[in-house]
């Protein structure tokens, strides 16, 4: 029988805390090495394919010490814990919100990825909290953290299983990125610029085609606008109806899993805003702007207004509209505060250019089957994911065992 051991976390390589170089001095910022936030980490999945932000030369050569290799776990460790980790794919550096863990050559990176993701619940409970009350755990109590871990052969044989499994998501996810963006692209080309079937033909007034129509959102469906049940009455949540919020939509088209769910007792005090599938839901506080479509019927909470079609044959032209509607939504919802907040009436009045029901319904037949896919693909993604959580129990525990 094969022996695992117990070690400290930083008895598995060096842990180096992230910087952030000066923003004003732009100097340090380019295009060359990935530059890591918490904000650039998508929950669950296992690399960062785009930075929001990337260091130059100059900020290599004054961060090189910080420079993390490929397949160095990272884990957020100030903020939102418990939730956040990520494998570098590229050489990259991170902030300060991330302690990350240079391998020794006594352990792999991606068996240690792994095992983080079952040790998320003691990173947040390690939080000591900090003076402006963000959850903050020291890099002293991180790289003290108990690890159980087998020989390095076991540790490369579980990361190679587990990495199957993350490697179709990832070409899923690429599948995804692909279709939307051949619809989005699509979407730009007729309706933004103007080059649709037929527009050679067409007569232009101050640049729109004389056919179309500025109307209103509420022309196309039913506004409906989100609550959140009573929450200290615990029986209504915990169910199996999702109730969708903003961070549940962030990143997808579609929203097929969400945080919390409601129980049937939850949805009974709000029935009425029961909202069927295929709305489409727009994030009109806090963050606003964020677009997705809810794969089956769902409540969502205040923060959310959601367009329930008139006709199933607009839901594709709705939801790109919607996407383009981004900067208005924060423009329209600016009230001096600093997070965004547009009410129900303001976004059944915002104004669309709406090219008539023939063009929708070319664009629709058009991008249907990609919408489709992708809903389809986000699908064997939820699957897939659920297959190697539970293979990745089993592993950790030693239920399963890898012989070397």
């Amino acid at each position: 029988m094969i022996k695992w051991k117990f070690i400290k976390l930083r008895d598995t390589g060096t842990i180096i805390t992230g910087n952030t170089p000066p923003t004003a001095n732009r100097e340090y910022y380019g295009n060359d090495y990935a530059f890591i936030k918490p904000t650039d980490i998508v929950e669950g999945v296992r690399h960062v394919e785009n930075t929001e932000e990337r260091f130059s030369i100059k900020g290599y050569e004054r961060y090189r010490k910080s420079l993390l290799p490929v397949n160095t776990p990272c884990v957020v460790t100030i903020g939102s814990l418990g939730k956040k980790l990520c494998l570098t794919k590229e050489p990259s550096f991170t902030n300060q919100a991330i302690n990350a863990i240079i391998m020794n050559k006594g352990n792999d990176g991606r068996f240690i990825y792994y095992m983080m993701k079952i040790m998320l619940p003691t990173v947040k409970h390690l939080s000591s909290g900090t003076a402006s009350g963000r959850e903050n755990v020291s890099k002293s109590s991180f790289g003290n953290i108990k690890i159980n871990v087998p020989p390095l052969p076991v540790q490369q044989k579980i990361a190679n299983i587990l990495s199957v499994y993350d490697d179709l998501i990832e070409n899923n996810n690429h599948r995804i990125e692909l279709l939307e963006h051949a619809a989005q692209q699509i979407f730009k080309e007729w309706f933004v610029r103007f080059r649709f079937p037929g527009y050679e033909n067409a007569h232009f007034t101050k640049g729109m085609p004389d056919v179309w129509e500025v109307k209103r959102l509420q022309e196309f469906g039913l506004i409906e606008t989100g609550k959140t049940p009573p929450t200290v009455e615990s029986d209504n949540y915990s169910g199996n109806i999702m109730f969708i919020k903003t961070p549940d939509m962030h990143g997808q088209a579609f929203v097929i899993d969400t945080d919390e769910k409601l129980t049937q007792k939850g949805h009974f005090t709000q029935p009425k805003k029961m909202l069927p599938a295929n709305s489409i839901c727009v994030s009109c506080i806090g963050t606003g702007g964020v677009v997705a479509i809810n794969a089956e019927p769902a409540h969502t909470n205040q923060q959310i207004n959601s367009i329930i079609p008139y006709d199933s044959n607009y839901l594709e032209w709705l939801y790109f509209t919607c996407k383009a509607l981004k900067s208005t939504i924060e423009m329209f919802g600016a009230t001096g505060a600093t997070m965004t907040n547009l009410s129900k009436g303001k976004f059944e009045g915002l104004k669309v250019i709406f090219p008539g029901e023939t063009l929708v319904y070319r664009f629709s037949k058009i991008t249907a089957p990609m919408i489709n896919k992708i809903k389809v693909l986000q699908l064997q993604n939820q699957n897939l994911t659920k297959q190697r959580d539970l293979l990745l129990q089993r592993l950790m525990s030693g239920k399963l065992e890898v012989l070397q």
